[in-house]
């Protein structure tokens, strides 16, 4: 497991909800990083380097409520499952806390054992601009993400273990500071979930390194997921 206050302690010296359940928190956020765990902490000089900040409970509302969209921030805080109740934390989530405009948002991604997953490496769809994008704001045009039409399809997404997607995931936000995230914002609109595939352009998608010529996409389905 990954607590947000020791990869701080990782990155700052090189530095420990779908959604909406009761959380199981098995560990809290003083417990330390597992030492077979490798963190590249270089920093990408187009990203910038990654800002972290302690776990929070508390968020902005300036999602809209039930919504497919981009949010477009920096990442501040990785909350793993059975992570601290304060957080948010559950223990079928990893949650990234996204800092836009001042405010930080929640983003609840599946790890469970049913959850496959790959990657791929392009230009980012637009330009990054910090803040919730959604289509017809007038800003931001159409958001979509669309798997087939970028040459996803299930048959090609390997599964993965619980513990190997949380390794890979960890590995792709270590050094992290601008991130997108497409999903679906809670009717809460303090944070977002359906990260992975879900039909009609409204597949969700974690991009990192959206300011580099070619940013890294990670793509997510299930078990039962056909594309």
């Amino acid at each position: 497991m990954l607590p947000m206050r020791c990869l701080v302690a990782l990155v700052l010296l090189a530095g420990c909800r779908d959604v909406h359940a009761l959380a199981d928190a098995s560990s809290g956020p003083g417990d330390c990083l597992p030492s077979d765990i490798a963190i590249d902490t270089a920093t990408d000089p187009v990203d910038g380097p990654p800002t972290r900040l302690p776990c929070t409970g508390t968020f902005g509302t300036a999602l809209t409520a039930g919504g497919f969209g981009r949010l477009d921030g920096f990442l501040v805080a990785i909350v793993p499952p059975g992570g601290s109740r304060s957080c948010h934390a559950d223990a079928d989530h990893l949650h990234l806390q996204i800092q836009v405009s001042g405010q930080i948002y929640d983003i609840a991604v599946n790890i469970g054992s049913d959850v496959h997953t790959t990657t791929i490496d392009r230009a980012a769809f637009s330009a990054w601009s910090e803040g919730w994008h959604t289509t017809g704001d007038g800003a931001s045009g159409n958001v979509f993400v669309d798997y087939p039409g970028l040459g996803l399809h299930a048959s090609a997404m390997p599964l993965s273990t619980t513990q190997a997607l949380i390794t890979a995931m960890t590995d792709d936000f270590a050094a992290v500071n601008h991130i997108s995230i497409y999903a679906t914002s809670y009717t809460t609109q303090d944070g977002a979930h359906l990260v992975h595939y879900n039909g009609a352009g409204h597949d969700g998608m974690i991009v990192t390194r959206p300011l580099s010529p070619t940013a890294h996409m990670r793509a997510f389905s299930f078990d039962s997921s056909s594309f």
